[in-house]
């Protein structure tokens, strides 16, 4: 049932073809590019941070794929580096309703991203929080030296700029899996992942080299829409992946994100034959459990196509699942570097969906009905 398809080349997206195109194969490179940097600046980091008592509140911070950023970090810093209170708020909900989440009299740290820097909502969600918290800090991670958040620099600040990451292509490719690993490097700057960081690299120029035509098999002429299932920290990507192929195929292809187990509460009932099923598995041997058993309720119906992507190899997930990604290396990844295949191949599975659909990656939206850096928000003040 399952296809396999075997480790020589067999690309269906080659490199310099266009921009996303580019941006996409180049992450590899681009994660051990930003690593680099943040090791070069670990004693500044470590002194910014010591100011930062565990009880200070993290907020993580962005629109779009930016806010997905956070979402998908705040359950795992959470869980693993020991600050007591970490969420995920998109700036389009602080800056529409900044005292409903911004709180006077709590120290807090807000740690914003943004690829342009130039939206205005990113702009806005650091100015109100300036104004309306008595004891703010800043981390700012830009892909844009020459943005607005690159400007901002004071003593409770700390900016970083990582133009490799800048996309050109109207999607964020590069600069979310890029500001992604800068943020939980920087938290966790106290430990070298020099090793992890290369680990998920080579295992993903393994994928791009040799696994892109077996992702681009999932899409076919038919498919008409496709739901993306993360758990725990994979559900923020779920929602990054689903958001890349809408954007892609200039929403050709209706998309949904959701949680395996929320699934089941009334949204399964988009399924059509006409659906993909792109299932994220979770490194956590509970969660797993919960997982297996949606993948196997998913797989009675052979009318959908069901993609799946799991670190580790899983004889009965190879039986279950139409289109298996897993790692051929066996070094299992910790949950912090989890994130980054499962985006990978949702970004190849939208790019090579979106050149059937005969759209153009770069500027899916030509007549401008959808903007690269958002425009027509006014910002009150």
């Amino acid at each position: 049932m399952c296809e396999i398809f075997g480790f020589e080349r067999e690309t269906v997206l080659e490199r310099k073809s266009g921009d996303t195109v580019d941006e996409i194969l180049r992450q590899p490179d681009v994660w051990k590019s930003i690593y680099g940097k943040i090791v070069l600046r670990k004693e500044e980091i470590k002194n910014f941070i010591m100011k930062i008592g565990k009880d200070t509140r993290v907020i993580f911070t962005g629109a779009g794929s930016s806010g997905f950023i956070g979402d998908a970090l705040a359950p795992l810093v959470r869980k693993e580096l020991g600050f007591n209170h970490v969420e995920s708020i998109h700036t389009t909900d602080i800056v529409a309703n900044p005292e409903q989440y911004l709180i006077k009299d709590i120290e807090t740290l807000l740690i914003s991203f943004g690829r342009s820097g130039n939206s205005p909502e990113s702009v806005a969600a650091i100015q109100l929080a300036e104004k309306m918290i008595d004891n703010v800090f800043h981390i700012v991670i830009t892909c844009n030296s020459q943005g607005e958040l690159a400007g901002i620099t004071n003593e409770r600040t700390l900016n970083f700029k990582f133009d490799e990451a800048h996309d050109n292509g109207f999607a964020m490719t590069s600069s979310t899996s890029g500001m992604l690993l800068a943020a939980y490097s920087i938290l966790n700057s106290s430990e070298d992942l020099s090793k992890p960081v290369d680990t998920v690299a080579n295992y993903a120029e393994a994928v791009i080299e040799s696994k892109q035509r077996m992702i681009a098999s999932a899409y076919q002429k038919h498919v008409d829409r496709m739901v993306v299932l993360g758990a725990g920290n994979l559900f923020g990507i779920a929602r990054e992946s689903a958001l890349k192929l809408l954007e892609l195929t200039a929403g050709k292809i209706i998309s949904r994100y959701d949680t395996p187990m929320g699934f089941r509460h009334g949204p399964k009932a988009m399924l059509t034959p006409n659906t993909v099923i792109m299932y994220f598995v979770s490194n956590n041997e509970y969660t797993q459990k919960y997982d297996m058993d949606m993948i196997r309720e998913l797989s009675q119906s052979r009318k959908h196509k069901l993609l799946i992507v799991s670190d580790q190899y899983d004889a009965k997930i190879k039986e279950l699942a139409d289109i298996y990604v897993f790692n051929s290396e066996q070094e299992k990844l910790t949950d912090a570097f989890t994130f980054f295949i499962p985006l990978l191949v949702a970004q190849i599975f939208a790019l090579y969906a979106s050149l059937q659909l005969g759209c153009t990656p770069d500027n899916p939206f030509p007549s401008g009905e959808v903007n690269k850096v958002v425009q027509g928000v006014s910002i009150h003040i």
